[in-house]
């Protein structure tokens, strides 16, 4: 299995690679700094489409790229009507359900419409309850979308302007009133398209698409761009980003950073999904593990996504000051300092319940964090644990404690959850002292009503705080209080008469405890 820096080396060759495949894409008239494209108009090679970028295209020709629609409802999930950006005819034939919702999805670089992916969006939104008149279309553009990147990133602009072009026939021949339940899915590439076909809509048609959810959209050639060149809030009434992957690309990252929708979801912190470390990635030859841990990061947002249409939890995400902030437990009450938001498909009803309460602007944006689990189902609930080590006499006589807690909660019907540290590495716990620690569990369906609390101890021989010659290793903790984000409730537990936690030996806490605390 390769180590960061190879995988860091790898992704960079490989984007070296991406670009000088096939040379710069060439056209008559290269010197000129806009090409037209019949009715969907010019594309300018100057300002702002240099800004930022390496290199800059033009769109290749429709024609070049045979971008398709095939489009897929409850009634033909199998085998698609295939639509085109400028036939009349194929929209009026296709029996498209005027009620709707509609949904577009797109595939980023190196894709195309076939993948699973994709299809397993689709059936998913096709079989969300009250779905039933619902219509997918996906955003077929594989022809564009090959080597070199710069190329694919300059066909996007084309292919969002066709697909405008769809969306404002399909509004004509069903005579609708408006493009509100328009949804636009796009990841990496995809989201950037989104943001062009939601930008031409409205200035070539004077319509406003109702959503755009851009999953980890694609940070080379778009970060630190003006909102013209990129996905931004303004392109649809409702914008929403779950970033997984933003970091910068020489550190192996994809995703854009920057929080550029009215609602920017960072899972995990947005960056380093769980799961999808080189040690967690199965065997293969180099160049496919490397590639699948590159990827891991950056497909966690449509699957992440695509398990939020239909979840095994809440999917809740808190607003906080930073990642760092939400883990030490400094964001866990839902409330006007702390909105909360479900992260996906669900979002925009809470977002519109925010937003008709006055308490959001469509000009601002709000940053929501989360944890979930290393793999699916991906859904936790959060619980901020407040551990405090006893100051007894008994505490003060062992002095500072040297390990790791590990805590598992039950619920009534006496269900457990996954095992949790409180920290990865081992650490003093000094009498007295105070922690907290935001933790994610699986939904067992029930707030916990007691926990399982573990000492882990390990010695250093070069580090004299950690020796035990004459005595176990154990810790006295006065109390662990558990606060749930999900469940809205507190409890407070201790261990049974004040009792020490030996190092591996599994002790119970209960709320009844308490009143034998001092």
């Amino acid at each position: 299995m390769v180590n960061g820096t190879s995988a860091t080396l790898m992704l960079q060759t490989i984007m070296v690679l991406m670009e000088n495949q096939n040379g710069t894409t060439n056209y008559p008239g290269t010197g000129d700094v806009e090409r037209c494209y019949d009715n969907y108009g010019c594309f300018s090679k100057g300002y702002p489409w240099t800004e930022n970028r390496p290199d800059n295209h033009f769109p290749m020709p429709p024609e070049s790229m045979a971008i398709r629609y095939p489009t897929f409802t409850r009634r033909n999930r199998k085998v698609p009507v295939f639509l085109k950006a400028d036939n009349i005819e194929k929209i009026k034939n296709a029996n498209i359900d005027p009620k709707g919702p509609f949904y577009f999805i797109s595939h980023g670089f190196l894709e195309g419409g076939h993948k699973a992916w994709i299809q397993d969006m689709t059936n998913a939104l096709l079989n969300q309850e009250g779905n039933d008149a619902a219509t997918v279309m996906i955003v077929d553009w594989m022809g564009g979308s090959q080597p070199p990147y710069g190329q694919a990133v300059a066909n996007i602009r084309l292919v969002g302007v066709m697909t405008a072009h769809l969306i404002h026939n399909i509004y004509e021949v069903l005579e609708l009133s408006n493009v509100d339940n328009f949804h636009f899915i796009g990841h990496s590439l995809g989201a950037h398209l989104a943001g062009y076909c939601g930008h031409a809509l409205q200035k070539k048609f004077n319509l406003k698409l109702g959503r755009i959810t851009g999953l980890d959209p694609a940070a080379p050639y778009f970060s630190k761009t003006v909102t013209l060149v990129r996905l931004d809030r303004s392109d649809a009434k409702y914008v929403d980003i779950i970033h997984t992957n933003a970091l910068p690309l020489y550190m192996s990252g994809l995703g854009i950073s920057e929080p550029i929708g009215h609602v920017d979801f960072y899972p995990n912190g947005g960056s380093v999904q769980p799961g999808c470390s080189a040690s967690s990635s199965p065997g293969g030859d180099l160049a496919t593990s490397v590639m699948r841990i590159l990827g891991c990061n950056h497909v966690r947002s449509y699957e992440f996504f695509i398990e939020s249409i239909t979840p095994t939890c809440p999917f809740t995400a808190m607003q906080c000051e930073s990642y760092e902030a939400f883990l030490a437990g400094n964001c866990t009450t839902c409330d006007l300092k702390h909105f909360c938001i479900p992260m996906g498909y669900h979002s925009y009803s809470m977002y519109k319940r925010l937003h008709d309460g006055g308490l959001v602007n469509t000009n601002s944006h709000i940053a929501l964090y989360s944890m979930t689990g290393p793999n699916k189902p991906f859904c936790r609930v959060h619980y901020e644990i407040t551990l405090k080590v006893s100051n007894s006499t008994e505490s003060r006589t062992r002095g500072p404690e040297s390990g790791k807690v590990l805590v598992t909660l039950v619920d009534k019907n006496n269900n457990k959850s996954d095992h949790k540290f409180l920290n990865d590495e081992q650490k003093y716990y000094k009498p007295g002292e105070i922690e907290k620690k935001m933790i994610a569990v699986k939904d067992r369906g029930h707030p916990p009503l007691y926990v399982i609390v573990e000492w882990k101890y390990e010695t250093n021989l070069f580090n004299p705080m950690t020796w035990r010659l004459l005595k176990s290793p154990s810790i006295h903790i006065e109390y662990l209080k558990l606060s749930s984000i999900e469940y809205n409730t507190d409890i407070t537990v201790c261990p049974k008469l004040n009792k020490p936690v030996v190092a591996n030996l599994p002790t119970i806490m209960k709320t009844k405890y308490c009143k034998f605390t001092k």
